[in-house]
């Protein structure tokens, strides 16, 4: 991934802190949906598949690689995880919004599924939900990539209240929060699927080659 070499974490208990020593930069993935508890809200009926343990080792691992300065970056789930893991909340299904009805997306899954099983095979992406979105003047995002660019929307959720220290740095027409970031910091996730929207999109690699660049550059400190 435009020049990292990639290593998954184990969930082993107590060796969370081994692991970050070995490690210069931490990328938050896609997946299913956070337990709602973890914001303190009730299960909606919309809500989709849970993994509570995920939720738990994932909540940690961002307290810990924030305290130690770790570059982050996070697709998806991983912008989600990192809003609530500051304490922020999620609405739990767009629907749920009057004004983000109409957003893209893929409550089932289904486009999804059939943009993995292009992506496996070698072929071009099918079509799936897309629209633009528009980076905030001043931030780390809008230097990276601009007024303007048009991303994936397969997620049905969305950040409602933002966790403590982070800032909105993009949003769709409908006000939707489609990234955001830590100032200070390289922290930075987009909603998009930053692993494969570079497929459909290529200026969005430049994210992903700037959470590399950070790394690197903590290795030379």
């Amino acid at each position: 991934m435009a020049g990292a070499v990639p290593m998954l974490f184990s969930r082993v208990p107590g060796g969370l802190d081994d692991q970050l020593d070995r490690v210069d930069g931490v990328m938050l993935a896609a997946g299913h949906d956070i337990d709602p508890a973890r914001y303190g809200q009730a299960p909606h009926p919309l809500l989709g598949t849970l993994d509570r343990a995920r939720d738990d080792f994932e909540i940690e691992l961002v307290e810990r690689a924030v305290d130690r300065g770790l570059p982050i970056i996070g697709t998806c789930r991983g912008m989600q995880m990192l809003n609530v893991a500051l304490g922020g909340t999620m609405v739990q299904d767009l629907s749920l919004v009057e004004a983000w009805r109409s957003h893209p997306s893929d409550p089932t899954g289904r486009y999804w599924r059939r943009f993995q099983q292009a992506t496996m095979a070698g072929l071009p992406a099918p079509d799936h939900p897309r629209h633009s979105i528009a980076p905030v003047p001043g931030t780390r995002l809008h230097e990276l990539l601009g007024d303007e660019v048009v991303v994936d929307s397969f997620h049905h959720q969305a950040v409602d209240e933002l966790g403590a220290g982070l800032v909105a740095s993009a949003r769709a027409a409908d006000g939707v929060i489609e990234a955001i970031e830590l100032p200070g910091q390289f922290v930075l996730a987009m909603q998009c699927e930053l692993h494969e929207e570079w497929r459909v999109e290529p200026r969005v690699q430049l994210v992903v080659e700037a959470f590399v660049a950070a790394a690197v550059g903590r290795v030379a400190v």
